[in-house]
């Protein structure tokens, strides 16, 4: 009776702290995404709007409301991006592919898709493999001094890949610990996914991530 005792104590407590783990894991992922979105709003909306008034006397009424208007679009992005739309309603390749054409005007974005069958992704991996493709992009452009990316999302029955590769100038991984790495392992670890990571210094960098998507 004692060892059943002690054992349904360690089952409890294994529980318990799985569950503060996962507290903890979201709380991170949570924080990561706010960290992300304050600095798209620093980098690319105030510091335009910033820009258009130091340039206002210098423009005239025309330039200014297309300036505006292209500002309000920006804004209007954000917000899409800050609450994607009803996951339901979408496809993860189309969700995707309007990301990246708002960044490819910071660098040259190559996107391919290959979806061999019409499937039907949970909003689990959907949502998680969107904002893995957020994460790596904010990285590449914010460390990778890269000129152009590649992304690639492979869909078929049971699996789903995504790849995503820049150009640039590549890291030691074991001294890059803080640039989302283990905001993409936790990531990974929600939807059951592998991942692997392939970079040398001044030789790019190239993310490989694997579904199972019958999940």
């Amino acid at each position: 009776m004692k060892s059943v005792r002690k054992n349904k104590q360690k089952a409890r407590q294994l529980v318990r702290n799985t569950q503060a783990e996962y507290r903890e894991n979201t709380i991170y992922l949570q924080e990561k995404d706010r960290e992300r979105l304050a600095e798209e709003l620093h980098d690319n909306i105030i510091s335009r709007l910033n820009l258009i008034r130091l340039n206002a006397h210098q423009k005239n009424r025309d330039e200014l409301t297309s300036d505006l208007k292209n500002s309000m679009q920006l804004i209007r992005e954000f917000t899409h991006n800050l609450t994607p739309p009803d996951l339901n309603d979408i496809e993860l390749t189309d969700l995707m592919a309007d990301y990246l054409e708002q960044v490819n005007v910071n660098i040259d974005v190559h996107f391919y898709e290959i979806k061999l069958n019409k499937i039907n992704l949970n909003n689990s991996i959907k949502l998680n493999i969107f904002r893995i493709l957020q994460e790596l992009v904010n990285n590449t452009l914010k460390h990778a001094k890269a000129s152009q990316i590649k992304v690639l999302l492979r869909i078929s029955k049971h699996y789903l890949i995504l790849i995503v590769e820049d150009n640039g100038i590549g890291f030691t991984t074991g001294n890059h610990s803080g640039i989302g790495l283990r905001s993409i392992h936790l990531r990974t670890k929600q939807i059951n996914a592998f991942y692997k990571l392939k970079t040398k210094p001044k030789r790019g960098t190239k993310w490989i991530i694997f579904v199972n998507n019958q999940q």
